[in-house]
């Protein structure tokens, strides 16, 4: 019998950062590197990524678009962020 990897449902980690959070990065960083000058986000990049790495320690997949969408960021499948409630009951009150 030969052994599993158990490597199976590990995420792909670019520098300690899953795809989702680098692409945040790009994007945070690549539009002010393209409007203004690419020194400034670069630099900024440097510190941002090994803080994001701490940031997500310890947390699980995912973990960065879950506190986008708790800061009010809309994403694409999802309700729109907020507070609300749900009831079975119609607002009307006609009754």
């Amino acid at each position: 019998m030969r052994p599993c990897p158990r490597t199976i449902d590990k995420p792909l980690l670019i520098l300690g950062l899953e795809g989702e959070d680098v692409a945040v990065l790009m994007f945070v960083f690549g539009i002010p590197a393209i409007l203004v000058s690419p020194a400034i986000p670069l630099a900024l990049i440097l510190f941002a990524w090994p803080g994001l790495v701490m940031l997500k320690r310890g947390k699980p997949e995912g973990y960065v678009l879950h506190l986008l969408y708790k800061f009010g960021v809309p994403l694409q499948g999802l309700l729109p962020p907020g507070e609300r409630q749900y009831s079975p009951f119609s607002e009307r009150s006609d009754l």
